[in-house]
């Protein structure tokens, strides 16, 4: 009955295949042609009807695979990725900007950038300004040599050169189709390092089109504008007419709400801060600033109710608002849920101009079938995955949410006149009709959100009932503010000012809920195979009375499938080994060891470089690997690169204990940390020299340093806490950044400290005595975090010359080591 349902989803699995299988494909096409011959002599012979639909889902299948693979394993001899690097490089550059920035009028800007000037302090993303460029050539020694490839270009000026005269009027020429030359450091994205992190690299090649290296320019003066390339005029229109509409807001609106309402309209995230999106993914309700098919649902509507208050012809009606999906479509850079709304809604009113029934099932699908097949890689877009289930849940689940949890109140609205509804029948019916949709969306997210964000929001039903007012304000005046700001910019100011005090109401009201307790938990989020159980039950509630299922099988298939997954549990514990486990987070340190007795201890967790480590690093990785509890977290310093990402992880997990030296505990640095620790009810304790860690048994943890007494090292870095844990005969020292003078202690105060692991102090810096040190620790695997141009040849040398096996976590990932019977294993992410 729905044939488009069946193409669509066997075509889901082709893609499916083809991303995880790589299969040739000449392999494909040929296959798929045989198939397609034997389907069409079938339907003529009439012989082997049986094996039709069979044979039409394979083809279909291997069409699909073949699809893939011509839209992604396409990369040209020529493509800037195969002379590039994930090092950073200097390069000249010529290109056509395909994607252009969005630029703010003079006045805006200018009124922005007082702003920023009055802050002591402001982030260099601030004047950020991102475009995509279409390489054509790149300078080499023996001169320009034609390239192929799509680039993103970030601009980096500094505070003081936005300020310049003729800043604003360059930025202004990086439009659609100028062809320009630009200098900067060309490189290409890196891969994930440490496991469950975010992988940039895919994220920009599943990008329409396909983006493959980046590049970083921090002086205007390296964009050369060269000659306008010749224009595509629609595209050139669409991109002007989204500057235009961005600028009508960011100059009517409070600058303050500016960054929310574009979001919102136009899908133009890239000034609203990273608070604001904190709250609205803490309270559940980030479909909200992400254009979606909602904000399509209203502007129909917004424009549908006052042609038909005027009377206007239903086929004119339907002309302007397939007219205005589209465009709207296009201005929001045809986002994946924007586009299968706007397919659903043309899909919808064509069925009133040729006078069929619509199918909403249907729509859905066709919708999903056409995004695909403008971008395969689409398939695996988060948003996308949750934007197509958020609305098959609404369309299956809300009537029947409604009929179960409401069974009453319908029947009693059925009996009732007109007379006896009573004055607030209708805000009843509303709130009863938004709360059956939140909760079919929200179920229908919910496995998919805790395992992709690791949230779980309770109470979502109600906060989209509480929030939907204002969105609805701020949608519908936006709509009307883009209208007249274009045409008559002087009687936008009403429309601007609502717009912008709902704003203001809305972001204040996501950020009261956010702070409340219970609001948002942190989870350690389903596996795929949990999230397949949770869908088939979901289904099993909605249509369990069409399947008759014998219980007496269902129950035995339960409880020996409980018995099995418990009884492996069990056997893990027993021979869980003693892991160590260097994460790579740049110049700093993130170790987390986990022992046998099923405890753990995160030694550091911090950073130098740009990004949160406990949130992107840290966090993902004891995610995957379902820890939801640290036991011990060890600082070792006070220096900010072994601590700042802690802050992050007390909002996630549940930590035990937070140790560290009595010099850490003392700074002021250590004051702060130890305020924030006492408002979380985690406790606290100085280590010294001498002492062991109770409840790590069979293990045994020892504090080497630093020393008890205060005077005995005055540097931050020789006061580090050094570890060593020994089990099974083997041990492992962990030394943070200690140098010259706790080097000389720990040789003083401790007799015996050989280990078969360990920890080159102070990332692998240059050291007078290291030498002697690591001599007399004789290991026989060291271990460097660090990064690029930190680590000495030096140290590389006396390591190599002690034949040390030696492991870097910039270049290895991060490095696991494991300590069972068998003696000591290792291996590394990126192998």
């Amino acid at each position: 009955q729905r044939p488009i349902v069946f193409i669509t989803l066997v075509f889901i699995c082709g893609i499916y295949l083809a991303y995880h299988i790589k299969i040739p494909i000449y392999f494909t096409l040929g296959m798929g042609s045989l198939l397609w011959v034997f389907c069409l002599t079938c339907l003529c012979s009439h012989k082997f009807e049986v094996c039709t639909l069979p044979c039409l889902s394979v083809f279909i299948l291997v069409t699909s695979v073949a699809y893939y693979n011509s839209r992604t394993n396409s990369l040209a001899n020529n493509d800037i990725e195969h002379l590039l690097t994930t090092q950073k490089t200097l390069q000249r550059i010529r290109g056509v900007i395909t994607n252009p920035p969005i630029i703010l009028d003079e006045t805006v800007l200018l009124k922005r950038l007082n702003k920023l000037r009055t802050e002591r302090i402001s982030k260099k993303s601030d004047y950020k300004t991102s475009f995509t460029l279409r390489a054509e050539a790149i300078k080499t020694i023996k001169g320009w040599q034609r390239i192929s490839g799509s680039i993103k270009i970030n601009l980096y000026p500094s505070k003081e050169e936005s300020f310049e005269s003729n800043t604003l009027p360059l930025l202004h020429k990086l439009v659609y189709g100028q062809r320009v030359e630009l200098f900067g450091r060309a490189f290409l994205p890196k891969p994930p390092t440490n496991p469950g992190e975010f992988n940039y690299k895919t994220y920009l090649q599943r990008q329409m089109p396909t983006i493959c290296c980046l590049m970083t320019i921090v002086d205007t003066d390296n964009i050369k504008i060269r000659a306008l390339h010749r224009r595509n005029s629609l595209y050139n229109f669409l991109y002007a007419l989204n500057n235009r509409l961005n600028n009508t807001i960011y100059t009517h609106t409070f600058s303050s709400s500016a960054p929310l309402i574009s979001s919102m309209l136009l899908g133009n995230r890239v000034d609203l801060s990273s608070e604001t999106i904190d709250n609205f993914m803490k309270t559940g309700i980030i479909h909200f600033i992400a254009i979606s098919g909602f904000n399509v649902g209203i502007l129909v509507f917004t424009i549908l109710l006052p042609l038909r208050l005027l009377g206007v012809n239903q086929t004119i009606t339907t002309g302007i608002i397939l007219i205005v999906i589209s465009l709207f479509a296009f201005l929001t850079g045809m986002n994946p849920p924007v586009l299968r709304a706007s397919i659903m809604a043309i899909a919808f009113f064509c069925s009133f101009l040729v006078r069929r029934q619509w199918d909403i099932m249907s729509g859905i699908f066709t919708a999903v079938f056409f995004i695909l097949i403008r971008n395969p890689l689409d398939l695996f877009d988060v948003g996308f995955q949750l934007s197509v289930l958020a609305t098959i849940g609404i369309v299956i689940g809300t009537s029947k949410i409604e009929g179960t949890l409401f069974k009453t109140a319908l029947i009693v609205e059925l009996l009732q006149v007109k007379a006896e509804r009573g004055r607030f029948f209708f805000l009843k019916k509303y709130v009863r009709k938004s709360l059956c949709v939140s909760l079919a969306a929200w179920l229908a997210t919910l496995p998919l959100t805790a395992c992709y964000f690791h949230l779980f929001t309770p109470f979502i039903p109600l906060v989209n009932i509480i929030v939907f007012p204002l969105f609805w304000i701020i949608i519908v005046c936006g709509i009307v503010l883009l209208t007249l700001g274009i045409c008559c910019p002087p009687l936008a100011a009403a429309a601007a000012w609502m717009a912008s005090n709902a704003d203001a109401l809305l972001e204040s009201l996501v950020s009261t809920l956010a702070s409340l307790p219970y609001s948002y938990f942190y989870v350690i989020g389903p596996s795929w195979v949990g999230i397949v159980l949770f869908y088939a039950f979901i289904l099993l509630l909605l249509y369990g009375k069409k399947f008759v299922l014998n219980p007496r099988p269902v129950v035995i298939w339960g409880l020996l499938s409980a018995n099995i997954l418990i009884f492996s549990d069990i056997v893990k514990q027993v021979n869980r080994p003693l892991t160590v486990t260097c994460l790579d987070v740049g110049h700093g340190g993130a170790l987390f060891i986990q022992f046998p007795n099923g405890k753990n201890i995160l030694y550091d967790v911090g950073s130098w470089q740009n990004f949160d480590v406990g949130r992107h690093i840290v966090a993902p990785y004891l995610w995957g690997k379902h820890i939801k509890k640290i036991d011990l977290v060890i600082l070792s310093h006070e220096h900010e690169d072994h601590w700042n990402g802690l802050v992050s992880l007390t909002e996630r997990f549940s930590i035990h204990s937070v140790y560290s030296q009595p010099h850490f505990f003392a700074s002021e640095t250590g004051k702060k940390i130890f305020g924030l620790l006492g408002r979380k009810h985690i406790q606290t304790a100085s280590l010294s020299s001498g002492e062991v860690l109770a409840g790590f048994e069979p293990a045994i943890v020892k504090i080497l340093n630093p020393p008890s007494f205060h005077h005995d090292i005055s540097t931050i870095n020789d006061n580090s806490c050094v570890l060593k844990i020994e089990y099974l005969g083997h041990s492992i020292l962990l030394c943070a950044d200690i140098e010259e003078q706790g080097i000389e202690s720990i040789l003083s105060r401790t007799p015996e400290f050989g280990s078969d692991i360990m920890q080159i102090p102070h990332h692998g810096s240059s050291i007078d005595n290291l030498d002697a040190f690591i001599r007399k620790v004789h290991p026989m695997y060291a271990f460097i975090n660090s990064c690029d141009n930190i680590t000495s040849p030096k140290t590389l040398d006396i390591l190599k010359n002690q034949q040390i096996h030696v492991l870097l976590s910039h270049r290895n990932g991060a490095i696991t080591f494991k300590v069972d019977q068998t003696g000591i294993t290792y291996d590394t992410f990126n192998e």
